[in-house]
């Protein structure tokens, strides 16, 4: 499956609500490029990880005509342009997840699954975030890394995470099978 016929499938899947968030988008498509070993280019940023590979697919589904893009201006307090962004499936589009679904119905029946399984206990696009710092830091030592060093090992990559940010990442990659915990000794 491409990179775009999955942002496609993850778009669909949301429904008439749609992904609200391009952060929350790139998220969701990083855990299900790795459960479903494809390599869409992630490399950190200030979010978690972040795939320009995800983005232009995701632009060029809505210059196709495939997605809508909706842009809200929002209060922002921070530094950042205060803009939500919703991406829905068009009826255009809902033709191309059809025949996605019918060639490729393995892999989108695993994707929409996995998909489920992710969203399942409704994590906040923050918890996300958090979970895909620590799943990139995990994956870049490719050795166990104890939960007390996942804050520092976080902080080399520039991200700052909280101690309570990094246990909740932690239940959330076990309770998906992302990482395993090591019993204590």
């Amino acid at each position: 499956m491409r990179i775009d016929e999955l942002a496609l499938v993850v778009i669909d899947q949301a429904g008439e609500r749609g992904i609200v968030g391009r952060t929350r988008l790139q998220k969701v498509v990083y855990f299900l490029c790795d459960r479903l070993g494809i390599d869409a280019r992630y490399a950190p940023y200030y979010y978690g990880p972040y795939s320009e590979h995800v983005a232009r697919s995701v632009d060029s589904l809505i210059a196709r005509g495939l997605v809508s893009e909706e842009v809200k201006k929002v209060r922002s307090d921070g530094p950042f342009e205060g803009r939500r962004y919703t991406y829905k499936v068009t009826p255009e589009g809902r033709e191309v997840v059809a025949s996605i679904e019918t060639e490729e119905s393995g892999l989108y029946e695993q994707a929409v699954s996995t998909r489920g399984e992710l969203l399942a206990e409704g994590p906040s696009t923050r918890a996300l975030a958090v979970a895909s710092k620590l799943h990139v830091v995990v994956e870049r030592h490719q050795r166990p890394v104890h939960v007390a060093d996942l804050t520092k090992r976080a902080q080399s990559l520039g991200w700052a995470i909280s101690k309570a940010d990094v246990s909740g990442g932690v239940d959330f990659l076990v309770k998906q099978g992302f990482v395993h915990t090591i019993p204590a000794s």
